[in-house]
């Protein structure tokens, strides 16, 4: 049953104290509950940034007082120690009874919506009543010696018709990830001395008269890295250098040449940018027979029995380095092979198969939600779930840039049970229901989207199927304030 002040569906248009500012504020009396839904408007709220605000709304009358659970703006920083010590899975052991906590961000337009019950006590219905807000400016959470807003009055009046139920819906905060990475990928040809490990960055002359000039493929490793670190925003997550080794010469050999060109290869690049040792990996191909074995299939100047007598030797099963090292000697010394890989092979195929292949990944570097609401316009898959999520919250409820912050992180997550869920939520309140129960089927089974599913059926008039839903929420707060309107309206 809706009681309103003056019979008017607007109680109290605003007021400010302290900054705040409330809109459309309604009392509503549900069965034996006393519900105060409104819009608490902080757009002139300037906190500091190690600064609390704790706004506790309440009714009194009869020389009584109820209070309803409180809401808390934090500052920046106290929002971060709220977030950072795990303080949001207790809320009420840390600060009491509160309702919602958030983060005032300062000189932007914000609001949220707040609802909450209280029971109705004999006492409510002795005379006229006055809801106000208690308004903590020292943060301390004591309700005592508080600025109080000016009261507005309503009674409870049992004989007014029902009003038609409000269903609450409720977000998943998404769990904080590191954010994505983006690898780019590429191919050089660094050459090394026979049978040596060190690296040569300019020219140089062995004593075997082999000439190396490593200048070139270095710098397309080099371009490619700094290719990949030329947007501001990110950082480098990772840089992966494979050496791949032609499989001529012993198998345990060419495996510790493969590996510590790698390793010298990367420890270069490390030190050119100064990167730490958990940045840099290495790996290697000790033999390369899957590029021989392209080479074999793609090539053009062999005949057919070659090319298939080569792929049977070369698919032929190995299970340790003695197996690869018979491979390599039938290659060199079988009458089917040994010219073809005196003229060709050995001089031709084998050097292509001496490469490295690296891969530089790229992620995000930490950055304020308001950057990240920049960044998310324009390369949006650097962003994680989470980051997504604080963005969409920088926007009032409902607007545009909420709903499409939302669908932005539904087109990149759009496997994930959270994404599908939040997404839904907003669609339910924009009263777009089918979209929401399309997206609900991949949302998962979360408390969350039990109680989303309960408000379709409920906007379908099927209540017990609402209630199995809420039911289902288990003791999720929105849930069981669903559920209480429904069995409330029924009596």
């Amino acid at each position: 049953m809706l009681l309103l002040a003056a019979s008017t569906v607007q109680l109290w248009a605003a007021h400010d104290d302290e900054g705040l500012a409330t809109q459309n504020v309604n009392i509503k009396e549900v069965g034996q509950k006393l519900v105060a839904s409104f819009d608490l408007v902080l757009d002139k709220v300037n906190l500091g940034s190690n600064h609390q605000l704790f706004v506790t709304p309440f009714v009194e009358g009869a020389g009584q007082r109820t209070y309803f659970p409180s809401v808390l703006v934090n500052g920046r920083n106290m929002q971060y120690v709220y977030e950072r010590s795990g303080l949001g899975k207790d809320i009420s052991s840390q600060y009491g009874n509160i309702n919602k906590v958030v983060r005032r961000q300062n000189g932007k337009a914000q609001r949220m919506a707040y609802t909450e019950t209280v029971a109705i006590e004999p006492w409510m219905r002795q005379g006229k009543l006055h809801f106000r807000l208690a308004v903590d400016t020292c943060g301390c959470g004591n309700v005592d010696g508080m600025g109080m807003t000016p009261a507005i009055p309503f009674n409870i009046t049992p004989d007014m018709p029902k009003p038609e139920l409000h269903f609450y819906a409720a977000y998943i905060v998404p769990p904080v990830k590191e954010a994505p990475v983006v690898n780019h990928e590429g191919r050089a040809r660094v050459q090394f001395e026979v049978n040596r490990i060190e690296l040569h960055t300019e020219p140089y002359v062995c004593k075997s008269g082999q000439k190396i000039d490593n200048r070139e493929q270095l710098k397309v490793i080099i371009d490619s890295i700094d290719y990949a670190m030329s947007d501001p925003n990110v950082e480098i997550a990772n840089i992966n250098i494979c050496g791949y080794a032609s499989p001529e010469s012993p198998y345990v050999h060419n495996e510790y040449l493969s590996t510590n060109r790698s390793r010298v290869l990367v420890e270069y690049i490390a030190a050119r940018y100064n990167l730490p040792q958990e940045k840099c990996s290495y790996s290697a191909v000790t033999e390369n027979w899957g590029e021989f074995r392209e080479q074999v299939v793609a090539a053009t100047d062999i005949t057919e029995k070659q090319r298939k007598d080569l792929l049977e030797l070369i698919d032929k099963p190995t299970y340790g380095a003695a197996d690869f090292d018979e491979k390599e000697r039938l290659l060199k010394n079988d009458a089917r092979f040994a010219k073809l890989y005196k003229e060709k092979i050995l001089s031709d195929w084998f050097p292509l198969l001496r490469c490295t292949q690296f891969t530089i990944s790229t992620r995000l570097k930490p950055t304020s939600d308001e950057r990240l609401a920049e960044i998310i316009k324009k390369t949006p898959e650097l962003l994680s779930l989470n980051q997504m999520f604080r963005v969409a919250n920088l926007y009032e409820e409902g607007s545009p840039e909420f709903i499409e912050t939302f669908n932005i992180a539904l087109r990149f997550y759009s496997d994930d049970p959270i994404a599908n869920l939040n997404a839904a939520v907003a669609a339910i309140k924009a009263g777009k229901y089918d979209r929401a129960a399309e997206l609900l089927k991949s949302a998962g089974n979360s408390p969350e989207a039990e109680n989303a599913r309960g408000i379709i059926a409920a906007h379908k008039k099927d209540m017990q199927t609402a209630l199995r839903h809420f039911e289902a929420a288990g003791r999720l707060h929105e849930a069981q304030l669903n559920k209480e309107q429904i069995k409330n309206n029924e009596k």
